[in-house]
């Protein structure tokens, strides 16, 4: 999360965030909890998103090969590289920039991050977008809630939905408020995203699965032969929801991830374009 207060005092032990939604992350336990559910090891490269005063970053350098700890206020930003000359961090590489504007390594790394909770979505659509192709996982302290929302089991979100199609998503902890400063109104969580072995649908898919994914979630109380019928014939949908594990009368809202790709898959296979939801 990140930054309120504005201050020039880059040396003091006083130094408060100025950036809006972020608090700094200062509990060593839940520091600890972040490092061990990243499984770094001396060949990872990981990005850190708002590095504050390097609460994170100096533990990730000791078990990563490289960091990259991307920080947009220039005050901590100044701190953050006098503490990695003092330390003789050679790992380290402080980046001033926003990371929405960032550009993410074309190389794989991993993300360990604080990050602002004000704009979080941004972020994960940087992150699980194209632009994220080589990212594999990440480590994410956010709200509770947004953790909360992107692990349920059913999501009428179609871009949550696409998401999972290529990652899956795991509330690890949830972390008190108490442990950052200045403390947040709500209470936190880890949040761990993987990039599945084997994604649900082709990675070029992505933006026509959100089509298609709007098309049947359009009436979400529907039953499954009712939402797909406008897509599929007769025969194509009698052997799709068979290859599914769907019966005819299951609402949409009970349609599992895997279902979703394996509904989607068939469209691409065999159904004409020009009957594809636009």
């Amino acid at each position: 999360m990140k930054k309120t207060v504005k201050t020039t005092k880059v040396n003091s032990a006083k130094v408060k965030p100025n950036f809006t939604g972020q608090h700094l992350l200062h509990n060593p336990k839940t520091v600890k909890r972040m490092l061990e559910l990243a499984r770094l090891k001396k060949s990872d490269t990981v990005l850190e998103i708002g590095a504050g005063k390097g609460v994170l970053t100096f533990p990730l350098a000791e078990q990563a090969g490289k960091v990259i700890a991307v920080e947009v206020d220039e005050s901590f930003s100044k701190l953050l590289r006098s503490k990695v000359a003092d330390k003789a961090c050679s790992n380290i590489s402080i980046k001033q920039a926003d990371i929405r504007t960032f550009r993410l390594p074309a190389t794989p790394f991993t993300v360990v991050a604080n990050i602002p909770y004000s704009i979080t979505t941004p972020i994960l659509e940087k992150l699980l977008g194209a632009e994220g192709r080589s990212m594999h996982r990440a480590v994410l302290m956010v709200e509770k809630g947004a953790a909360k929302r992107f692990t349920q089991a059913a999501t009428m979100d179609t871009r949550l939905l696409m998401w999972k199609m290529f990652f899956i998503f795991k509330l690890e902890s949830v972390i008190p408020r108490t442990h950052f400063a200045p403390p947040p109104s709500v209470d936190s969580a880890i949040l761990s995203i993987k990039r599945r072995d084997s994604a649900y649908i082709p990675a070029q898919e992505a933006r026509r699965f959100v089509a298609f994914a709007t098309y049947v979630l359009s009436v979400p109380q529907l039953s499954v032969a009712l939402a797909l019928k406008g897509i599929f014939t007769a025969p194509q949908l009698k052997k799709v929801l068979l290859d599914a594990g769907l019966h005819r009368e299951q609402t949409v809202q009970e349609i599992e991830l895997e279902q979703y790709g394996t509904l989607f898959n068939a469209m691409l296979k065999h159904v004409p374009a020009f009957r594809w939801p636009k």
